[in-house]
């Protein structure tokens, strides 16, 4: 319909009125409001069948952060101010406030409310939205309970168009008691009318009938009445000239019988009226009786998918809300509403007038397939939603793009699942997709432009760093772009703060310092800003935090102690009352851990060295956690390794030997693991590290009596030392070590 709203108001406006409000009723009588009305969601095939799309995906309960749709500017103010009025049933009266919206546009080519306003940010005929408009529901609600109703631009054609402009005028009340409390009821009120002008045309034909019958009849008594006179004339006349006149009265006799003939014919076409009215509403029943039983299996279609809508609208209620297909956590209602649209693909097989319904379930269950996690399933149905797509001809220009997005969502989860054969499956359906974009939003080609991007990054950035970096730099700019575009959209400063945080890491692996500084500071600004609109983003805080906390570190090694101090004192501020269930390598737990270990660093040098030791008892506990589901993760391995050395250093200098022996194994054992792994850039780091901490052991081993521990420990140092000789050249500091180890080991009784 939005593409065709250039032609109204038009001629066939009260029958495309009448045919969304069939299906809105249709709706309504089984139980499912709409919720999203707008031109944008009204559709129709090659035989001019109407259909309604993305129900309940509007202004609705649960549903955050919602860009600006034009579907605000037919909701009622209601609506508008509370959408959680969904759940207690109120849908039905928005979705009749709505409907009235549409109507009076159609009929006038105007909203019936703030037409200056809305026509403006109304999307015009052929575009599907508007972009670079936020939607202040509040103060729409407020302009449209300030503003009267618009009267109507024309007289009505008749009594009937005039009573049905009146149900029309009472849907828009701004009152939802004052309306019609479904499309039901306005079917029905339009039926009365209907009927009551059918029965009053009717009356008008019988009563113009009855009339000229009774006129005949008239005119047939008074001529018999004058004939019977002229026979009295007559029989004086006989009586006094005593010759009768015989033809005469004859005559006089046919004529009176052609008379009452006359009269009976009159009551014969009286019946016979009768009988074809009757007639004719036996025909029209026969035929309300046909298009019942047509109409029974359709309704049936739409029960089953008003049904799987009921479990969608559950489903958003209990999950968080995201753009899909990008979705969280699993959830059961996923199964329940897959199960639900694949019956509904199977009762509509073969029926092509429901064809662009079952195009649009097939991208619907791959997208459930997508937040399933299953990228093998989701991409076949991907290929059979661009297969119906195709074959029902829809004319969308957001398609190519929800295809692409799909698609790329896929090619992502197999990155993640490591399938290599189905990522090189994916790739070049993928590009094909991207490719396919000529038109749409701009800023949404620049989002996929920018996770295609990312996809090429990522699948090199272990062979070849540089170059993925360059691939992440132009995601980047992408970004930045529609940034520039939308600087209010929070998904874009999403992406961007956890692209530029990516981008930092593959930054520092090459040494560019300075560089992934900037890139952690870009991601800063963004964090901050998300924080800003949403105090409550966990995520947000957490990145923010470990942005903190390195930049922490880097102060406190170089002596900046002040500044160390005081970011990580925002560190612990923004992870402050964040659960520590979270077990991921990234999570709020891991953070945690890194800002107590750092805080300790802070209270040993201050003296507080039984503070210092509680707090890195509870960074090693919350390590573990995290070390126990992620065995093959670098970071807190290495992290756990450090906080034990350093609770070992603790217990050394309180005197207690035998904790920093068991600490400081725990910490080599930990380091040694991690090189076995694969240590990547810390390799050097890591080497130097388990030297010096080697001849630590050794020291406090041989200094507690146990000879042969020292022995290990020193020569343990030894290879260490060795091997970054072998590694990174005779370095002073290496050799030095080298030598001082060795000497050690012979000392203390190595051979």
């Amino acid at each position: 319909l939005q593409e065709q709203l250039a032609d109204y108001p038009g001629k066939d406006a009260w029958e495309i009125i009448e045919k969304l409000a069939h299906a809105l009723a249709e709706m309504h009588h089984c139980r499912v409001s709409h919720g999203n009305l707008k031109p944008g969601n009204i559709f129709f095939d090659d035989d001019g069948n109407l259909f309604l799309t993305d129900f309940a995906m509007g202004h609705m309960p649960g549903v955050g952060m919602l860009p600006y749709t034009d579907a605000l500017l037919y909701a009622p103010p209601e609506q508008l101010r509370e959408p959680e009025g969904y759940l207690s049933g109120k849908g039905y009266a928005w979705d009749t406030y709505a409907f009235a919206v549409l109507a009076f546009r159609l009929l006038t080519g105007k909203f019936p409310r703030c037409e200056a306003t809305f026509s403006k940010v109304a999307p015009a005929p052929g575009e599907s939205h508007v972009t670079g408009i936020q939607a202040d529901v509040t103060k729409l609600a407020e302009r449209l309970e300030h503003r009267d109703l618009a009267d109507w631009p024309e007289e009505s054609s008749d009594d009937r168009e005039r009573k049905k402009r009146e149900v029309i005028q009472k849907c828009l009340s701004l009152d939802p008691e004052d309306r019609y409390g479904d499309l039901n009821e306005v079917l029905h009120a339009w039926e009365t009318i209907d009927a009551n002008a059918k029965a009053a045309k009717e009356k008008a034909g019988l009563l113009r009938n009855v009339k000229l019958s009774r006129l005949r009849m008239t005119g047939s008594l008074i001529l018999a009445a004058a004939g019977a006179a002229g026979c009295v004339i007559l029989a004086s006349l006989l009586a006094l000239e005593k010759n009768g006149r015989r033809s005469d009265i004859e005559a006089l006799n046919q004529t009176i019988t052609g008379l009452e003939q006359e009269r009976d014919d009159a009551k014969t076409s009286e019946m016979a009226a009768i009988v074809a009215k009757n007639q004719s509403e036996a025909r029209e029943k026969n035929i309300i009786q046909g298009n019942a039983t047509r109409e029974a299996k359709l309704r049936q279609q739409l029960t089953a998918l008003g049904v799987a809508n009921d479990h969608l609208l559950e489903w958003m209620m209990r999950t968080e809300n995201t753009d899909l297909p990008e979705l969280k956590k699993a959830d059961p209602g996923r199964n329940i509403m897959a199960r639900e649209l694949r019956q509904f693909l199977k009762l509509t097989e073969g029926e092509n007038q429901l064809q662009p319904i079952r195009a649009r379930i097939f991208m619907q269950l791959a997208e459930l397939e997508i937040h399933g996690k299953n990228p093998v399933l989701a991409d076949k149905l991907l290929d059979q939603a661009a297969s119906a797509w195709a074959q029902a001809q829809i004319k969308e220009p957001s398609y190519p793009s929800r295809m692409a997005r799909a698609r790329l969502a896929c090619l992502l989860q197999s990155l993640d699942q490591k399938d290599a054969n189905f990522t090189n499956a994916l790739l070049p359906k993928a590009r094909n997709d991207i490719q396919a974009i000529t038109s749409g939003d701009a800023n949404e080609t620049r989002r996929i432009n920018a996770v295609m991007q990312i996809i090429d990054g990522t699948m090199i950035q272990d062979k070849d760093p540089a170059k993925a970096l360059e691939h992440f730099q132009l995601a980047l700019k992408d970004l930045d772009g529609v940034h520039q575009a939308i600087p209010e959209h929070v998904a874009v400063r999403s992406d961007l703060a956890r692209f530029a945080l990516h981008s930092a890491a593959l930054a520092e692996s090459l040494d560019l310092i300075d560089d992934a500084a900037k890139l952690r500071s870009k991601a800063a600004n963004h964090l901050r800003w998300l924080l800003e609109k949403n105090p409550k983003l966990t995520l947000a805080k957490v990145k923010l935090a470990e942005i903190e906390i390195m930049a922490a570190e880097s102060d406190l090694r170089a002596g900046n102690d002040t500044q160390g101090t005081a970011k990580l004192t925002a560190a612990e501020k923004l992870l402050s009352g964040l659960s520590t269930d979270d077990t991921s390598p990234g999570g709020a737990a891991m953070q945690v851990a890194t800002a107590k270990g750092l805080r300790s660093v802070l209270m040993r040098d201050r003296g507080r060295t039984t503070d210092a030791a509680k707090n890195l008892d509870e960074a090693i506990r919350l390590t573990e956690r995290i070390v126990a589901a992620h065995p093959e993760a670098s970071e807190p391995l290495y992290r756990l390794a450090v906080f034990h050395w350093q609770r070992g250093s603790l217990s050394g200098d309180a005197g207690d030997t035998s904790g920093e022996l068991t600490q400081g194994y725990k910490a080599a054992e930990l380091m040694q693991r991690l090189l076995k792994l694969g240590a990547g850039k810390r390799d050097t780091e890591l080497r130097r590290s388990l030297a010096y901490l080697y001849g630590d052991l050794g020291h406090t081993a041989y200094a507690k009596g146990k000879k042969s521990d020292a022995i290990t420990a020193f020569k343990s140092a030894s290879t260490m030392w060795q091997s970054l000789i072998t590694r990174n050249g005779k370095k002073e500091e290496y050799a030095e070590g080298l030598k001082w180890s060795l000497t050690r080991y012979r000392e203390v009784g190595g051979r």
